[in-house]
């Protein structure tokens, strides 16, 4: 039903509002994506699944009946947007007349009443735990998990029936500088939940008598981050916990063995301490202490790999301003070595990990004078995590790695210099135009092996242009050249487009040399150049800033498309005689494309980005013939992607692929040839026989 595998939540999610669809003419499934915090520069979310759910099971609902009411209530808007959000969404509904008065005030008292139960709850905690002689546990963990008896198996009772009392995180009282200890590391965590649980767990651990559950649930990405700093956070107070993992299939009876030997070792911490009650000082382990350093003078920077042909450019680029830039080496044994680092988080993150280790190593390097750089973000996926985590897996390898730093900045590398970002555009736009060339003419070549030494040879020429020893229009008129002179011939093949994430999708490691087998199996790849993309989805993302305020960001953005779209033609007219297609245009409306999705203008992240490249794929290449969706393991944009695939080919009718990659072998990309040989058979042979040709 859910389309995908997602965390237990998720899954259940999507039988609540079936069985309420079933029962009921509307079903109330608002938007949540963000709070408004209270701090600047600090940001709230909801889970990345969270803020893309409405869209999700809207699919449940029969297509124009709209009985999923589906407004936005969290974001950074003004308490009055919401309001206004309400009013016109339910409007249409009710029966009787309603006025925007009536659901201000009626919201109004909703909140209060809100309120005035969270302070009554905490009056009984104080009330109850003070009262009490004996331990108590309270519940940490996200509140759709631990609060519903149909998700919790049934744990509040079995810590009941053993005369424990419970208490959920909610009914705690603390003010700022009862945490301002890990305040930092809450910073970093753009999750709502997981900045409150870790608030919470920093309480309980000081608080006598009172012992954390931190009940969470199988494949919830932001808790593969908050568990292992929870963990540390309990260590650092040398206190005991339990951590309870839930699923689908989970019952009680496997929960009541584990529940009996924590509340042992509950009790018997308590009664080891209760005659000492004096307080040592508590040195907080370095995982929960952020430790980014935006600078790298006189140091190696080393830049992930997930693109052969672009990221060498970009690496020549950077090293034309001075910076010892170099690019991490990925191979198989490394990401294979990757995966003991992996407790549930996006496996690129440890896959870059593993290769810093590897390279810094391999080459002798030394840490203390060596730098690795990380996209700066403010997604609500794991992307936000990548610097502390790493670091942290860095500080637990030892042998000096300790030292080594984060550094997280633009894609463009303007925070670096103001001459790098133009040419790093250009860099992603002649990277992605070689591949795009490259999968234009090899499965047609005469001579096999021939496009791949001239994209071999393509990235020499194009390398010596961006470290300054010629010009890139010399450079880009040699390299057409080379395609220009490979004979092909006349043939027909259906053609796959290949998107997804930013990490597999054009790195032939990671995805097992995915478009050399798609061709090998009769299929031409259609492939979207990364400065192509930035171009797709600036329009929604402009809007997004400025909705968020960032009126500086919009405006130098802007300014920056405007004078690179006008220089790229210069180069582009040269790959235009191989590629013999127009620069694209990407100037539709992001908000009508999206809200054929129910996807919202203020959502963001790649599972927006996804739907806006499917639509101009499809757009471009109306006789596009299947798509492939490329994902690593733990990625949740995939997923939800992943889940949308029944109805993008109901609304492209194309087929869709998703393939996962998980770093442990095995030929993933073979699910792909039924599709490539039903195609193959499917289409008509060419009305001429195969004839030598050469492109003029």
């Amino acid at each position: 039903m859910a389309g995908a595998e997602f965390c237990a939540p998720m899954t259940a999610l999507h039988g609540h509002v079936q069985y309420l669809l079933d029962r009921a003419d509307y079903v109330f499934m608002p938007f949540y994506l963000e709070k408004k915090p209270a701090e600047k520069n600090v940001r709230r979310q909801f889970c990345y699944y969270t803020q893309f759910s409405s869209s999700l099971v809207s699919n449940l609902s029969t297509p124009g009946t709209k009985r999923i009411l589906m407004p936005l209530v969290n974001y950074l808007y003004n308490p009055i947007y919401t309001k206004v959000q309400l009013y016109n969404i339910l409007k249409p509904v009710i029966n009787h007349d309603i006025r925007y008065f009536d659901v201000s005030k009626a919201y109004d008292r909703a909140l209060e009443f809100k309120k005035s139960c969270l302070s009554r709850l905490k009056e009984t905690y104080k009330k109850e735990s003070l009262s009490a002689d004996d331990i108590h546990v309270v519940f940490i963990g996200r509140p759709y998990s631990i609060l519903p008896a149909s998700m919790n198996s049934g744990i509040p009772g079995i810590f009941a029936s053993q005369g424990i009392k419970a208490f959920y995180q909610d009914m705690l009282s603390y003010t700022r500088e009862d945490v301002e200890a890990i305040e930092p590391l809450c910073n970093e965590l753009p999750w709502h939940y997981a900045s409150e649980i870790l608030n919470a767990a920093e309480v309980v651990a000081k608080t006598d008598r009172a012992y954390p559950v931190y009940v969470t649930s199988f494949k919830c990405s932001p808790d593969s981050f908050a568990v292992e700093y929870f963990k540390k956070l309990m260590e650092s107070h040398e206190k005991p916990y339990l951590i309870l993992q839930m699923d689908e299939h989970s019952s009680s009876v496997g929960y009541e063995t584990r529940i009996e030997a924590a509340v042992r070792s509950f009790r018997n911490h308590y009664s080891a301490h209760s005659a000492d009650r004096k307080k040592t000082p508590v040195i907080y382990a370095p995982a929960l202490i952020p430790a980014k350093k935006n600078h790298f003078i006189h140091k190696t920077l080393l830049i992930p790999n997930w693109d052969n042909i672009g990221m060498p450019l970009i690496v020549a680029n950077l090293k034309s301003e001075g910076i010892d830039a170099r690019l991490l080496e990925e191979t198989g044994t490394s990401i294979q070595k990757s995966l003991r680092l992996n407790s549930g988080q996006c496996i690129p993150l440890n896959i870059i990990a593993q290769e810093f280790i590897d390279y810094v190593e391999n080459h002798d390097l030394e840490p203390a004078n060596t730098v690795l750089w990380i996209m700066a973000t403010t997604l609500a996926c794991n992307l936000r995590m990548f610097p502390h985590h790493i670091k942290n897996i860095l500080d637990s390898h030892g042998r000096g790695m300790s030292e080594a730093e984060i550094y997280t900045g633009s894609m463009s590398f303007s925070d670096l210099s103001i001459k790098l970002p133009i040419n790093s555009y250009f860099a992603y736009m002649f990277g992605g135009l070689v591949r795009k060339m490259g999968c234009k003419i090899r499965p047609y070549e005469m001579e096999k092996g021939k496009t791949d030494k001239a994209i071999n040879k393509s990235i020499g020429v194009l390398t010596d242009s961006f470290l300054g020893n010629r010009s890139k229009e010399s450079a880009v008129a040699e390299v057409v050249s080379y395609f220009k002179d490979i004979d092909v011939r006349n043939e027909a093949r259906p053609k796959i487009a290949i998107f997804g994430d930013l990490y597999v999708r054009d790195n032939e490691v990671m995805n097992q040399d995915l478009i050399h087998f798609i061709e090998d199996n009769g299929g031409e790849v259609i492939t979207t150049p990364f400065s192509s993309f930035l171009k797709m989805i600036s329009g929604q993302y402009f809007r997004k800033w400025f909705i968020e305020g960032q009126y500086l960001n919009v405006l130098s953005t802007k300014t920056f498309f405007a004078t690179a779209t006008m220089l790229e033609k210069t180069y582009y007219k040269y790959f235009e005689r191989v590629l013999k297609e127009p620069d694209p245009e990407y100037d539709e409306s992001p908000e009508k494309i999206l809200s054929e999705y129910n996807i919202r203008v203020e959502n963001t992240g790649e599972s927006m980005d996804n739907i806006l490249k499917i639509y101009y794929i499809k757009k471009h290449y109306p006789d596009v013939a299947l798509f492939v969706q490329t994902s690593p393991a733990f990625c949740c944009p995939s997923l939800i992607t992943e889940a949308m695939a029944k109805k993008i080919e109901k609304k492209t009718g194309t087929p869709v692929v998703c393939i996962t990659y998980d770093g442990t072998g095995g030929n993933k990309n073979d699910i792909i040839i039924p599709y490539l040989k039903y195609l193959k058979y499917k289409r008509p042979a060419p009305a001429s026989s195969i004839l030598p040709c050469r492109l003029p």
